[in-house]
């Protein structure tokens, strides 16, 4: 199985939609590059949808709601509108947090194992990932916690990068939307969370260009902690909300 991992500082920024093509020209500007994934797509965007998994209490909402330091999130996460038998790249993951500190392991899977993972017994594949660690870690979680999915977040996302060895990376994510929904091959009516509002992340291991700081005086940036999933959560509960 194929195993990514990604340790790094995430910083988050909520910035009006109608600010993004100007942050990416800034970017460009300053020798930031479009990923491989996107410079060919028209709008040199891609579509990044997940499908969320909680407990029966949705502990791992209540961790982020509650402004623990350390807390998880666990989706399947896919760069398609939805999911189907065709769908290149079908991504388990866990992401770790501590604070503004993030460790994302993810592991890819076969469509076969994605219907797998959405049946009642998750032990066969347990059983044939059993030796792979980042799979096992979080199919474990998945058993143990009695996880189930909650809901779907789909938005389009324009990544860049700082080329050479930086490791410097910023994403803008725009018309983000969600909706409960069990399944990434089946998505009901999706409402927007937060109209007109995107968000910019900013991925770093060590230190920020000193440019960066331009970026924020000039945008009016304040860093903020967000959540797609517990954002989500909300908009969709707003009527019968979930007592923090």
């Amino acid at each position: 199985m194929n195993n990514q991992i990604f340790k790094r500082y995430e910083f988050k920024y909520h910035v009006p939609e109608y600010f993004v093509p100007n942050i990416a020209s800034f970017l460009l500007r300053h020798g930031m590059q479009l990923d491989p994934a996107a410079r060919q797509k028209p709008g040199s965007f891609y579509t990044v949808t997940s499908l969320y998994f909680d407990s029966p209490t949705l502990n791992d909402y209540h961790d982020k709601a509650g402004g623990f330091l350390s807390r998880k999130k666990i989706r399947v996460r896919i760069y398609d509108p939805f999911l189907t038998e065709n769908t290149k790249e079908i991504w388990l993951e866990k992401k770790a947090k501590y604070n503004m500190w993030v460790a994302k392991k993810r592991a890819l899977l076969t469509f076969t194992d994605y219907k797998e993972l959405m049946g009642r017994s998750r032990a066969g594949l347990l059983r044939q990932y059993g030796a792979d660690s980042y799979a096992a870690e979080t199919l474990s979680h998945i058993v143990r916690e009695q996880m189930k999915p909650q809901l779907i977040t789909r938005y389009r996302r324009i990544p860049l990068l700082m080329p050479g060895p930086a490791d410097f990376r910023i994403t803008l994510d725009s018309r983000i939307e969600t909706c409960f929904s069990r399944d990434l091959r089946y998505t009901a009516p999706m409402k927007t969370v937060h109209p007109g509002t995107a968000v910019l992340e900013v991925k770093f291991g060590t230190i920020l260009p000193g440019w960066f700081r331009t970026l924020l005086q000039q945008y009016n940036l304040s860093r903020e902690s967000s959540s797609k999933y517990a954002n989500a959560m909300e908009g969709l509960r707003i009527y019968n909300p979930i007592p923090r």
